[in-house]
């Protein structure tokens, strides 16, 4: 315990932990959780008769050794964690029980041509009926993911986007009317600083070390998001622009082509790039079946296909992403990059992106780097939602005082 730390702030700081162990673990004994947590006996007696108390805590099924070997797990089945996700393309809702399992997931497409305030009035919408549908005061926290560039600042209120390819995000209030209209407080953040924070909570690589740091990189379509976790936090910097690797210049010969924002990586290795690929050689590639307006997925589709145009087109982007994953490593040093869901998944081509990181960095620093594709089956960003909240009710506000008004 800290110094200084009073009698009631360790009773908090021991009910959190037990509260945490059994959301983790789902079930142990009171011994166990003592040994476990290096507590009293007595001290974990307390605890868990104060559980049972709130009606938070039950018996998991038969104890054939009487109460010394019974086990205790949690029983909030009707306490929810809302994740909400914008992007360029679409949002998204998902209901989580304190658990971390999925209840209820919607996600509703809208076209850039669209106003943003109109599709605004369908969030706000869809996250009234879904407080209804599951009961306000039993929705104990909410968690907006946005895409960047996003400034955020939340000492000084400052909330900023810049996000290339959806500037009319700027243009209406999307946090303060949400919050207004749920009539709920609303943790805002990066959605690839939530989707590392999930990968973090779940990775093997990272478990029981006590110095270690994570990257994840994600493509939803132009843009590339990057999230970094360092010792178990998210990176922030001062402006909450760490992470931002898309916007890094990788290639300065294309830096006056096609735009300002020709040489970043996310131009040059975003999925949506490899669509630009395939235009740029469209004719020397005659047989191919792709098109001059083929979409990301039918270029996805002809690589596995053996597409000689696809297979240019998506090494291109690999060796694209293996430069930007070289900086990561120099910059940041990660004991593990993840490679999120939106780019090929197979062993060719996180081969291709190790070959053009070896260019850029020494062997024995990239053979000592794990990198891998994302194994979470819930979209990472959502369910990082869900882990932030929950994280931020433990540290921050009353937990226990939101789950008995919860259970009413």
């Amino acid at each position: 315990m800290q110094r200084g730390m009073n009698s009631n702030e360790m009773q908090k700081n021991n009910r959190l932990l037990v509260l945490r162990t059994l959301l983790r673990e789902g079930s142990m004994t009171r011994t166990q959780l003592a040994a476990y947590l290096n507590l009293q006996k007595a001290t974990m007696t307390n605890i868990i008769n104060d559980f049972f108390e709130m009606g938070i805590v039950e018996i998991d099924g038969d104890a054939a050794a009487g109460r010394r070997g019974e086990k205790i797990r949690l029983c909030m089945d009707q306490v929810f964690i809302m994740s909400i996700g914008v992007t360029r393309k679409d949002y998204q809702f998902s209901v989580f029980t304190l658990y971390g399992k999925t209840v209820r997931h919607i996600r509703c497409p809208f076209s850039k041509t669209e106003d943003m305030a109109e599709v605004l009035k369908r969030i706000k919408a869809d996250g009234q009926l879904l407080l209804e549908e599951f009961g306000t005061d039993r929705v104990i926290g909410v968690c907006l993911a946005v895409p960047g560039l996003f400034i955020n600042r939340p000492e000084r209120k400052e909330e900023i986007f810049m996000v290339s390819e959806f500037e009319q995000l700027s243009r209406v209030d999307l946090h303060g009317e949400l919050e207004r209209a749920l009539g709920k407080k609303i943790l805002i953040k990066h959605d690839a600083k939530l989707s590392a924070y999930a990968e973090w909570r779940c990775a093997r690589e990272v478990q029981n070390i006590e110095r270690a740091s994570m990257a994840v990189i994600r493509s939803r379509g132009y843009g590339i998001g990057v999230g970094f976790i360092v010792n178990g936090k998210i990176m922030n910097g001062h402006l909450g622009l760490a992470g931002e690797v898309g916007y890094v210049g990788i290639n300065y010969n294309e830096s006056g082509r096609g735009g300002s924002r020709a040489g970043t990586l996310e131009y040059q290795a975003g999925t949506e790039s490899v669509t630009r690929y395939v235009r740029e050689r469209l004719f020397d590639f005659p047989e191919s079946p792709l098109k001059e307006n083929s979409t990301y997925g039918e270029v996805l589709e002809a690589y596995y296909r053996r597409d000689p145009l696809a297979v240019w087109a998506i090494g291109k982007m690999a060796w694209m992403l293996g430069y930007g994953i070289a900086n990561i490593i120099y910059t940041v040093n990660p004991d593990c990059i993840i490679i999120g869901p939106d780019y090929p998944e197979n062993a060719e081509f996180l081969k291709m992106v190790r070959d053009s990181i070896r260019k850029c960095v020494p062997p024995y620093v990239e053979e000592c780097t794990t990198i891998r594709y994302s194994e979470l089956s819930d979209d990472s960003f959502m369910l990082g939602g869900y882990y932030y909240t929950l994280e931020t009710l433990c540290e921050k506000e009353d937990i226990f005082a939101l789950i008995r008004k919860a259970l009413g």
